[in-house]
């Protein structure tokens, strides 16, 4: 069905002529080419503004926009430590950024687009790619020898609806000298995200006994530094240099007040104040060798630092009563190097042979005090220090079979050590040592079977990273408990299957994909009970006595299978050529054994299907653009030992419009979060383990956010 709508499409394109946009076509039937021409009736500043104008990338520059990275298939939350040879979705020049917290999505707007030669949307295996994907891939082809000079500015700021503006004010230079080309910039910049919670609590025959309400208003003040340095030297070797430096402060302030039946309120705090400092150095080298091929070489050194301090106080008219503080200092460091040499062995095939060095640490110092007697005492410390030693050999080996089949076959050799120390309240430190080794194949294959249609396939032995953050212990703000972290977690290991078919209109008109997946894990990570039910003589210990206990775990295996179908279309078949319309949808059934219950349930707040849709129109005779997007997900849920949520997920939608006033100044407003309705929860509590099934009682939970408009006016001189 979702072919024979664009092929109306297409008929619609056909009945209009002149209405579709052409863009120039390449050699290779798996990449288009948007050249330079193509983006000048939009007028665009910076890179990010020629991308916005390709169909099919919005859902791109989105997601890198919200990635923090993988690590892991069922929880992720963190970055994905090393390189690897997947991943980023936007190059330059055929390469990776050698960044993390310096990325290619907080690069594309400080690049002028007077330095843009061409964007190529590359579906499927390439040989001339830094990076794997079975999907699309946006290469950006730099302008070679052009001396330019220009600097982008952005005034402006956020305002959450009946609270305050959150300023924000970014400059960058970009400039060559000579065989140098330089980017800098600095942004300063106050974020703030206001959302309120509703609760109603119910006994388990329905009757109402308490609410309280909560009002959450999180600040965040950063302070941002970067730069970017190419230089290309006489012998045809290129270099790059990158740094960041990211101090920052965050606030949270969130006034609550409960209230049982006929009873006055009881009126309480939660504060945080946190200081963070972030710094990154990365860079790469690339250089062609007569009779080996062309090296590779990455690198980079990072530390993530953050100081924070909570306290939870009773808020009564009497004065401020405190009833405890947590403070916790953490300290993320990576070192990574990477290097590769690439050679073509015969006319249509070429290998790359390498290696990847990863140093990392993850050290925690998390303590809980609570106020007894005028003064605060220790009642939980929590303090680790982890480190993994990941070394990985790896053969990548291409093979261009014809002009319509390609086959990429990648093998991996991934060994490492992971040590960890704990330094509990009492008792004796706990050190733990762990080596992993192993193997991890991958094959693509993608068939051009017409000039507009293309089949990918591929197999894929995937290695989760381990989440550090599941190590140790943290304070759950939403509970209001104490989860313990497990140092004793072994990767997650999954075989990934994918089939995909797309199909591409001429002329630019859009283009439809449908893809198949599924995927079985082993030793998934989720929450694991660890309550000891019998004593060493194998005698039962009595409910009164059992301490329940659950942390974050193993479970033996999991699976999950589903499709992902998106699509682009240009309007010009309805005379509307500037205006495209997307969509993205993914039904995913997952499936795991629930460690508490022993049911058959999803995996954790994963909802079964979720729809994705961008609409922009670009109106040039009016040097304006104005458009929409949106998220709707379906309900989701999660286990604990003593409780079930269950979730019923809001709309998220967004408007735009942007004008372009006179020369290169242009005024953009941003509309978020239209309906506040975030999403509502169902939480049954049990009274010790739901295995009882003694229900003590339920709430009704609801989460709201507040209107959020932006306004911006950026230009260049």
């Amino acid at each position: 069905m979702l072919k024979s709508f664009f092929i109306s499409a297409l008929l619609c394109s056909v009945a209009f002529p002149g209405v579709a946009i052409a863009q120039a076509s390449s050699d290779d039937q798996s990449v288009v080419t948007y050249e330079k021409e193509y983006f000048i009736k939009y007028d665009p500043i910076t890179l990010l503004d020629m991308l916005q104008r390709v169909p099919g990338v919005q859902a791109i520059l989105d997601a890198n926009r919200r990635q923090g990275g993988g690590g892991g298939t069922g929880q992720g939350g963190q970055q994905e430590r090393g390189f690897g040879s997947a991943g980023d979705q936007i190059l330059i020049n055929n390469k990776r950024l050698s960044g993390k917290a310096n990325n290619i999505s907080d690069s594309l707007a400080r690049i002028s687009e007077t330095t843009v030669e061409r964007v190529e949307i590359i579906r499927g295996a390439s040989s001339d790619l830094d990076v794997q994907s079975q999907g699309l891939v946006i290469n950006v082809i730099m302008a070679g020898g052009a001396s330019t000079s220009s600097t982008f500015w952005k005034v402006g700021g956020r305002y959450s609806e009946t609270y305050v503006i959150s300023p924000d004010l970014q400059v960058s230079h970009n400039d060559s000298r000579g065989k140098f080309d330089y980017i800098i910039g600095a942004q300063i910049r106050q974020g703030q995200h206001i959302e309120h919670r509703f609760d109603q609590s119910y006994s388990p025959d329905d009757v109402f006994f308490a609410d309280s309400q909560r009002r959450t208003d999180n600040i965040f003040k950063t302070l941002k530094f970067n730069g970017n340095l190419t230089y290309n030297a006489e012998n045809g070797g290129e270099f790059h240099l990158n740094g960041q430096f990211e101090p920052g402060k965050y606030t949270k302030r969130e006034p609550r007040f409960s209230r049982d039946l006929n009873q006055p309120k009881n009126l309480q705090n939660w504060d945080e104040d946190q200081k963070s400092q972030k710094w990154e150095i990365g860079g790469d080298y690339t250089k062609n060798i007569d009779g080996l091929g062309s090296w590779k070489t990455l690198f980079i050194a990072n530390r993530d630092r953050i100081d924070k301090l909570s306290r939870f106080e009773n808020t009564p008219a009497s004065g401020i009563v405190p009833i405890f503080q947590n403070d916790q200092f953490r300290v993320k460091q990576e070192k990574i190097l990477r290097t590769s040499l690439t050679k073509d062995i015969t006319s249509n095939q070429i290998v790359e042979v390498g290696v990847e060095t990863a140093i990392n640490n993850y050290d925690q110092i998390f303590t809980q005090e609570t106020y007894d007697s005028g003064d605060y005492n220790f009642n939980t410390n929590d303090d680790v220090a982890v480190k993994e030693n990941r070394y990985e050999l790896f053969t990548n080996h291409t093979y261009n079979v014809s002009s319509k089949i390609v086959i990429q076959s990648t093998l991996t050799g991934e060994f490492s050590k992971i040590s960890s120390l704990t330094v509990p309240l009492n008792g004796a430190n706990i050190e733990r040592s762990k080596k992993f080794s192993f193997l991890k194949p991958r094959i693509d294959l993608r068939y051009d079977f017409s000039v507009h249609d293309q089949i990918r396939a591929t197999v894929e032995k995937k290695i989760s990273q381990l989440d550090f953050q599941n190590f140790v212990a943290k304070y759950d703000v939403s509970l209001d408990r104490i989860k313990l972290g497990n140092t004793g977690i072994v990767p997650e290991k999954s075989w990934n299957y994918s089939l995909t078919y797309e199909h591409r209109l001429p002329n630019d008109a859009g283009a439809a994909q449908i893809e198949f997946f599924y995927r079985y894990i082993s030793d998934y990570i989720d929450l694991v009970d660890f309550t000891e039910f019998f004593d060493g003589n194998g005698v039962a210990i009595p409910r009164e006595n059992l301490d329940f206990t659950f942390v974050s775990g193993n479970i033996p295996n999991a699976t999950s299978y589903g499709l992902k179908t998106s699509g682009s279309l240009r309007l010009g078949f309805i005379g509307r050529p500037e205006a495209v319309f997307s969509v993205d949808y993914k039904w995913e059934k997952t499936n795991v054994t629930d460690q508490f219950s022993g049911v058959e349930r999803s995996f954790k707040w994963m909802p079964e299907h979720e729809v994705k849709f961008n609409f922009r129109h670009d109106i040039t005779k009016w040097n304006m653009s104005y458009g929409v997007k949106g998220t709707i997900q379906g309900n989701s849920d999660s286990h604990e030992i003593d409780l079930i949520d269950r979730s019923s997920n809001g709309d998220l939608y967004e408007v735009f419009a942007e004008f372009k006033i006179f020369g290169d100044l242009k005024l953009i407003f941003i509309f978020e979060h239209l309906t506040p309705y975030k999403y509502d929860v169902v939480s049954e509590f049990y009274k010790d383990h739901i295995r009882y099934n003694d229900l003590d009682h339920y709430q009704n939970r609801q989460w709201k956010f507040v209107r959020e408009y932006t306004v911006y006016l950026q230009g260049t001189f």
